[in-house]
């Protein structure tokens, strides 16, 4: 039922307009005093938490972290952010203790802990790596509630609880004011939804986000649930399913009202669509290397103003040439995609002449559903997308915009 209702209302639901996000907080928030940020890692991708922290600019309000993995750093091998040191905490043996001797796949998945921990312990790097990009996936899911239990055990008193992976990048400017709009002391669930009828959840990729109320009435008043989460990770492919799961248990459900805010995407290919034009964007995603988690340090970290998803736009100094023309063709981006990878949703014209046909197709002919278009100069193809994205240089291929939709939905956030 709830699955129906959210799609019909997805479908009726008016033009967003979030002028809280300007607005004074209802319950102010100090990031530094009452947020704590779990940032998720493990031993394949421990040189992106490095890169994590190192992304943090002098501007972050965010002091308190806890670190956590399949394997624990030793004395002179953990983290460092501002000069103190922060360890990696290893929680898949937590878990593994919980769950010890329940049932064979309990078995079967600390066999591949133990085997990636001799591998550790052995200093054999490169075995260690084969193990965790084998297992990588099935040791995330010990993580998630063990986690989150070690961190309102040793901060019981924060007022909000952040999960982050290493490759997410989390917008603070744009982040207080979210919290500052909602009661701390009502059980909060925030997050990107995925998942199907079966159960909604918030994904990892792009922060999770619970109220203190929410932690305690899932950890302290439920035990049973938590343990029962604890049993279910032995073969629980997603971490982020089984806390919803654990959540839903206890009457807490995803809060879809603020999915758009969340951001599976890297800055670059966010797909800015008309129905969060104006929105703030709290995270990014899909950040797999410390060189691309250091360029979006450098993008946003200095930011203090909150961050709409147009404003991407001007952050990468892409050119936004329907703000200086009137006409409906003729804006062309040389060597650009604003569409990005070619998928379902993407509708494409074979035997396209120009890029002045395509774009008049995107202007013109499907102008109600189509923002960008790019036209492959080889082929003669025209993609265009009801979104459209900053990209990366593109050889080869031209792009532009609906510049008339694009320039009237911009004018929309001036209401703010």
């Amino acid at each position: 039922m709830r699955w129906n209702v959210k799609l019909l209302e997805s479908i009726f639901r008016p033009p967003l307009c979030e002028r809280w996000v300007f607005a004074n907080p209802i319950y102010p928030v100090n990031l530094t005093e009452d947020v704590l940020v779990v940032v998720k890692t493990g031993y394949g991708t421990k040189e992106r938490a490095a890169a994590w922290f190192e992304s943090l600019s002098n501007a972050s309000e965010f002091r308190d972290f806890l670190v956590i993995a399949d394997f624990a750093s030793n004395e002179g091998d953990h983290l460092v952010y501002r000069g103190q040191e922060r360890p990696v905490y290893d929680m898949v043996d937590k878990t593994v203790h919980h769950t010890q001797g329940l049932t064979q796949l309990s078995h079967q998945r600390a066999q591949k802990y133990h085997q990636l921990q001799r591998a550790i312990a052995a200093g054999d790097k490169e075995i260690a790596l084969k193990l965790s990009k084998a297992s990588g996936w099935e040791l995330d899911a010990l993580k998630f509630m063990s986690g989150l239990e070690f961190a309102y055990d040793k901060f019981p008193n924060k007022t909000w609880y952040i999960l982050a992976d290493d490759d997410t990048y989390l917008v603070q400017p744009s982040l207080k004011p979210l919290l500052g709009h909602l009661d701390p002391s009502k059980p909060h669930y925030l997050g990107n939804v995925v998942g199907d009828f079966r159960v909604r959840f918030a994904h990892g990729g792009s922060a999770i986000i619970l109220s203190q109320a929410a932690i305690q009435a899932m950890l302290v008043e439920n035990r049973k649930t938590l343990q029962k989460a604890h049993a279910e990770s032995l073969s629980e492919v997603w971490g982020d399913r089984l806390l919803a799961r654990a959540l839903i248990r206890v009457g807490i459900y995803l809060n879809e009202d603020y999915s758009h805010l969340f951001n599976g995407e890297s800055p670059r290919e966010s797909k800015i669509r008309a129905d969060r034009f104006c929105s703030p964007v709290v995270a990014f995603h899909t950040l797999a290397t410390s060189a691309k988690m250091l360029d979006t340090g450098e993008h946003f970290g200095n930011i203090t103003q909150p961050v709409l998803w147009i404003d991407l736009w001007d952050i990468y100094k892409a050119p936004a040439l329907w703000r200086e023309t009137e006409g409906v063709v003729g804006i062309h981006n040389q060597n650009s995609d604003h569409v990005g990878a070619p998928g379902q949703a993407v509708r494409t014209v074979e035997g396209v002449a120009s890029a002045g046909e395509c774009a008049k197709k995107c202007n013109l002919r499907y102008a109600r559903t189509c923002l960008a278009w790019t036209w492959e100069a080889g082929p003669k193809r025209c993609h265009m997308s009801s979104w459209m994205i900053v990209g990366d240089k593109a050889d080869g291929k031209v792009s532009g915009l609906n510049s008339q939709k694009a320039r009237r939905l911009e004018m929309s956030c001036l209401g703010y």
